[in-house]
């Protein structure tokens, strides 16, 4: 793979991690004006890390992220139901698919995040919990 390749897939994984700021629904006022998505995000991150410290989100960012997070499980979860039967016919490959992005997430959480982004311990147990916790509840009351 070139370097090129190896940018394109970072810049992909950075746009998918930073979505939640871009979708950010709630207003802030910056600089006299009132402002959503990124700029209302970016203001309010700043204001939590300028009270509580670099990496702490606050109660507000945490629970929109934690609901973003585990809302994007479930879509992605029953997505992958009906693509994966539809095209494979068989749950088993749904099986598979599921703990294969419980790993990914794991490894995301616990690794890639805390080297990228100096992530908290904390906020990578609270994500992976909010990512992990719906397909888990769907393997132990599917699988048989």
């Amino acid at each position: 793979m070139n370097q090129s390749q190896s940018a394109k897939r970072q810049g992909l994984y950075h746009a998918l991690v930073v979505l939640p700021d871009r979708l950010y629904p709630f207003k802030t006022e910056v600089a006299g004006q009132w402002v959503r998505g990124l700029r209302s995000y970016n203001a309010t991150l700043e204001h939590y890390q300028h009270m509580y410290g670099v990496g702490r989100y606050g109660f507000k960012l945490e629970a929109y992220r934690q609901i973003f997070h585990f809302g994007s499980s479930i879509l992605i979860i029953v997505a992958a139901t009906f693509l994966l039967q539809y095209y494979l016919g068989s749950t088993a490959a749904l099986y598979i698919f599921l703990v294969a992005g419980i790993l990914f997430i794991s490894f995301q959480e616990f690794y890639l995040h805390r080297r990228m982004y100096q992530q908290l311990w904390k906020k990578g147990v609270l994500d992976w919990v909010a990512w992990c916790l719906p397909a888990s509840i769907y393997l132990f009351t599917h699988f048989r």
